[in-house]
């Protein structure tokens, strides 16, 4: 956006309106999406389910929360592969989702290029450098896990004023970055040409974003900041070596027995920067002095796998989502969470653009599009609100799965409520009874829905069905 044409020598007025004008329009989406996660996984009423359903709408926050959750490095998917996003808000817990998620989506929320890339660079690895070397302070100070999941994103979004500043910072940025290379400290340049530090910008737009409640300035915080800062050019210079021996007291270790654990969350770190697909921030943070520089030259600065434009059929992946299932859910309480899994591999394995699930009111006067996955899925679920009629009844048979088509359309009640004739439908049902129904269509791509999508649907649903009726209630 074009910057506001008055004189900002000093004034954090005129930065502030500035800062508001890129939380609102450069960063509208990344800040609705950090809303929700945040909302959702701070509140104890709302389900797994919930939370995966969040991602799922973001194809590439849903590929990097794979990628991390079965990168070795991480440990948090163990010997097993997780390959559905309602598996790994299983198995990584609701605290470690929501820091992945951010950490995804501040990479995700970079420009590819721009001329202040390199300083961009440097904060995101040092902030993930200092989010990961605070978790683990708050661990080794007998904090619960889910305490030292808050330590890391407080490290993260304390900084993440500092990443938005460089990405559209425009002349402000110019200016701060030419007192920089003049040899002026950030914190001198920040207060001259902004008015406040950009630590304070990230207060502000954490604020606009109603999330300012995350920074709580920590004790463990400021240390791991100050350490991934002092760490920059190494452990061995003079700061960082400093910085080691303040939490080698903290702790009463000695300092080659806290370098070797602080250089193991720095390899962490670095190991979640490669896997979120910024490898080349990792120069800024330390290596350890086994890596050599070719190794840190050879680490990959791309996603290690993009996802493709649109959801394309994939048999092998079919398969081994299917078998997941079995694993998501051990009782009939947790069966929002099987349903999210089913839906997930309808759109990503199946490849069917937008995928519903319809399920009875306890009162079974309604059919209610409950939960969706897919493009444009919103708009469906409003669509998708059925009264239960006896004629709604005789139209749908226990255990059918059908494909419609403009020659064999689909039954008025669905074609009404969706306008689309070629789609897929199918009734769950349990107990001898309906109690729900899946959709799916192929309208956002216009894709033809052929024999083997149908024989994919199927298969969802019938395994669906088969895992449900073995659950204990």
């Amino acid at each position: 956006m074009p910057l506001p044409q008055s004189d900002f020598t000093a004034s954090s007025i005129t930065f502030r309106g500035f800062g508001q004008a890129i939380a609102q329009q450069n960063l509208p989406a990344f800040g609705q999406t950090m809303q929700e996660v945040f909302a959702a996984t701070e509140n104890d009423s709302l389900s797994g389910q919930q939370i995966a359903e969040i991602i799922l709408r973001d194809p590439a926050l849903t590929s990097s929360l794979l990628r991390v959750a079965n990168s070795a490095g991480m440990g948090y998917a163990g010997q097993n592969k997780v390959l559905t996003v309602s598996r790994a808000v299983v198995v990584m817990g609701h605290n470690a989702i929501r820091s992945l998620c951010i950490s995804a989506l501040a990479v995700e929320s970079m420009p590819e290029n721009g001329p202040f890339r390199a300083r961009l660079l440097a904060a995101l690895g040092t902030a993930l450098h200092a989010a990961v070397q605070a978790k683990d302070l708050g661990l080794r100070k007998g904090l619960r896990r889910d305490e030292a999941e808050r330590l890391f994103l407080e490290a993260l979004m304390g900084r993440i004023g500092e990443l938005a500043f460089w990405c559209y910072g425009g002349e402000f940025a110019e200016r701060v970055d030419e007192m920089l290379k003049s040899g002026v400290s950030p914190e001198l340049a920040e207060q001259s040409i902004l008015g406040m530090s950009l630590r304070q910008f990230s207060h502000d737009l954490l604020r606009a974003w109603d999330l300012d409640a995350v920074i709580r300035d920590s004790a463990e915080v400021a240390v791991a900041v100050q350490l991934g800062r002092a760490a920059q050019l190494g452990w061995a210079n003079p700061e960082a070596r400093q910085a080691v021996l303040h939490v080698a007291a903290l702790f009463r270790q000695s300092e080659a027995q806290t370098l070797k654990r602080l250089q193991s969350n720095a390899e962490q770190a670095s190991q979640l920067a490669v896997v979120l697909g910024a490898g080349a921030a990792t120069r800024w943070i330390p290596a350890t002095p086994a890596s050599t520089d070719e190794e840190s030259a050879a680490q990959p600065t791309e996603p290690l796998e993009m996802r493709p434009a649109e959801p394309t059929a994939d048999m092998a992946l079919q398969l081994r989502m299917l078998t997941e299932m079995n694993a998501v859910a051990v009782s009939r309480k947790e069966l929002p969470m099987l349903f999210e899994a089913c839906l997930e591999g309808l759109h990503r394995a199946v490849g069917l653009d937008r995928c519903v699930l319809c399920l009875m009111t306890p009162t079974r006067d309604r059919l209610l599009a409950r939960l969706g996955t897919g493009s444009g899925v919103a708009d469906l679920r409003a669509r998708l609100q059925l009264p239960w009629s006896a004629t709604l009844e005789t139209q749908l048979q226990a255990g059918s799965v059908r494909r419609f088509s403009a020659e064999q359309p689909p039954p008025d009640f669905l074609l009404q409520a969706t306008a689309v004739h070629d789609c897929l439908m199918a009734t769950l049902t349990v107990d001898q009874k309906i109690i729900g129904l899946f959709y799916a269509d192929q309208q956002t791509t216009q894709r033809p829905l052929t024999a083997e999508i149908f024989d994919g649907f199927r298969r969802f649903v019938t395994q669906t069905e088969l895992i449900v009726r073995g659950l204990p209630r």
